[in-house]
């Protein structure tokens, strides 16, 4: 009995335990198989995404390859120079149009080599110094003079701004250059025709002058004729002592001084010369215009007043240009007031410092004044209110103040007559000390 039961429960352990090992084999197969099913899916979802990925990357590429397409097209067919050049100079890349602009033949013969082997000596540490702005992270803008491939001389302008890669760093500088020989040429030949005209207008106002300028040369030969006469008959009279003729052979020669400086400032004011910058006494200009003009002022009745400022620094102008303007300013006053029969008729011409870097000159007259409505076209060439003027001279005056760097303009006088000013620059030295003189006082 015993024996039975233990071999019921042999039979029984044996069947349980082949049941429970079908049962765990077949769990562990389901999972085995649910897993591989599991990483399948993820690896077919991993293949896709990388199907995906490279996709969109291909997608990515095929767009920068057309904008870089697209921008290349529009810089080879832009018609300006555009060229990228590395920080010590050397020509990286230019488009057809900058071949053209230095005169080469094939990329070749540019790219690669300093930028430096077109540019003119004088202006090389000018171009160096705008490179080393470029590659600090400024825009600049600079003209220079360049010698081409072919030894031709070219004015050229360059607009320069920095080229970063994608952790900003600059790289490059991205230049776009053009061709300025032909403005600089016209820009020359306007200011030969201006200094030309100017000229024209001095020799015409000379002629105008020209008894003013008899009558001034008369006085001193005059006086030199009287006593050199003097001296003459008192040699002839006898028992003159030599020191006797001192005081008269001294005046004579103070008289043919005197004449010879009016000669030579009326060669001076009608000479041909290009413009000649010196710091210059603007009060001592006023007062040389002043004496020349002189005569005409007393033939006309008209009194001429000077209020010029104390201590003002000098001017960087052409003395005579500047002199033509203030004297065609103080005659046009005078015929004014001539023409209009005032019945008081003055002039009164002022100096003072205008702003920290310039001095204003001031022609100011008791004449009728200018019409409101016309009074901004008076620096207009060819208008004039005279019957008989060419309406020149103030264009002239206009165009002589603005190469200087000033500026003029005209108003009505509060109580009447006109007031015409202008202004120059002060030479660098003089604006450095008034400006320290300035710091001073505030």
């Amino acid at each position: 009995m015993h024996n039975g039961w233990s071999d019921a429960r042999e039979m029984i352990s044996g069947s349980d335990l082949m049941w429970l090992a079908f049962v765990v084999l077949g769990g562990t197969l389901a999972g085995t198989i649910i897993g591989l099913a599991v990483a399948m899916a993820r690896l077919r979802e991993a293949e896709q995404k990388l199907f995906d990925k490279e996709s969109n990357h291909e997608s990515v590429l095929d767009r920068l390859k057309e904008n870089e397409y697209r921008l290349r097209t529009i810089i080879e067919s832009e018609p300006e120079c555009v060229k990228l050049q590395a920080e010590d100079g050397t020509v990286l890349e230019i488009n057809p149009a900058g071949l053209r602009l230095v005169d080469a033949n094939q990329p070749a013969d540019i790219i690669g080599r300093k930028i430096y082997s077109i540019v003119a000596p004088e202006y090389v540490d000018i171009y160096r110094e705008n490179m080393r702005r470029v590659f600090l992270g400024e825009a600049v803008v600079y003209e220079f003079r360049a010698i081409t491939l072919k030894n031709r001389i070219a004015w050229m302008e360059t607009h320069a701004a920095p080229l970063r890669d994608a952790r900003g760093k600059i790289y490059a500088l991205l230049g776009i250059t053009r061709d300025m020989t032909e403005h600089k040429q016209a820009e020359e030949q306007a200011r030969r025709h201006q200094t030309e005209l100017a000229r024209v207008a001095r020799l015409s106002t000379m002629g105008e002058m020209a008894t003013g300028i008899a009558h001034e040369l008369n006085q001193p030969l005059s006086a030199i004729a009287n006593f050199a006469r003097g001296c003459i008959r008192r040699l002839r009279s006898g028992g003159l002592r030599s020191e006797e003729l001192l005081e008269p052979l001294e005046e004579v020669c103070y008289e043919a001084e005197r004449a010879g400086e009016i000669l030579r400032h009326v060669r001076d004011f009608v000479r041909k010369s290009e413009l000649q910058l010196k710091p210059v006494d603007v009060n001592q200009i006023v007062r040389a215009v002043v004496k020349f003009t002189e005569l005409e002022a007393r033939q006309h009745r008209t009194i001429v007043r000077l209020h010029l400022g104390n201590d003002l620094p000098k001017v960087l102008v052409d003395s005579i240009m500047i002199e033509q303007v203030i004297c065609n300013l103080v005659r046009n006053a005078v015929e004014a007031m001539a023409e209009a029969n005032s019945p008081q008729r003055e002039v009164t011409i002022r100096t003072r410092m205008f702003g920290i870097d310039e001095v204003e000159i001031e022609i100011g007259d008791s004449g009728p004044g200018i019409d409101g409505s016309v009074i901004d076209q008076v620096f207009d060439q060819f208008f004039t209110t005279k019957p008989e003027g060419v309406g020149m001279g103030l264009s002239i005056s206009r165009s002589i103040v603005e190469s200087h760097g000033g500026r003029v303009r005209a108003e009505s006088g509060s109580s009447g007559g006109t007031i015409l000013r202008f202004t120059l620059k002060i030479s660098g030295q003089q604006t450095s000390r008034h400006e320290r003189a300035d710091s001073l006082h505030s």
